[in-house]
């Protein structure tokens, strides 16, 4: 499941490649603009296929790599962006509730690296070899 903007669903595209053509970026893959990560996902997307593409026989066989490389990640950044949005829908008592606490658990037990070092932390190894 892939989230747009504020409540849109966009169906995951079946298939990013076809002959001699590729999709890359919010093309493949538009995860929520609360998210924040359309750009770098593009820039990643791009990045890995600029991999798969010398290391692999053919066009079709590098954007099959390609795609196979990225769909886990977007799609779990899409997933982790509707489950955000979700939580953004909360009523006034939840809304007061969060306004108390999160000031204390910013400060204790949330930081940067365990709340999104999984998505800042992200490297492509670009010596790596891409098989099919």
């Amino acid at each position: 499941m892939l989230v747009a903007g504020a409540g849109e669903i966009l169906p995951p595209v079946p298939q990013w490649h076809r002959s001699r053509m590729v999709l890359v970026g919010d093309a493949a893959h538009a995860p929520s603009s609360s998210s924040g990560q359309g750009a770098s996902l593009a820039m990643e997307s791009a990045i890995q296929l600029a991999r798969c593409l010398p290391d692999l026989p053919d066009a079709a066989t590098a954007f099959l790599a390609y795609e196979q490389l990225r769909r886990p990640r977007v799609e779990k950044v899409a997933a982790d962006a509707a489950k955000t949005n979700n939580r953004k829908a909360s009523g006034p008592v939840a809304k007061a509730l969060f306004s108390l606490l999160m000031p204390l658990a910013m400060k204790t037990f949330f930081t940067p690296e365990k709340m999104f070092g999984s998505l800042h932390g992200y490297r492509i190894d670009w010596d790596d070899v891409v098989t099919a």
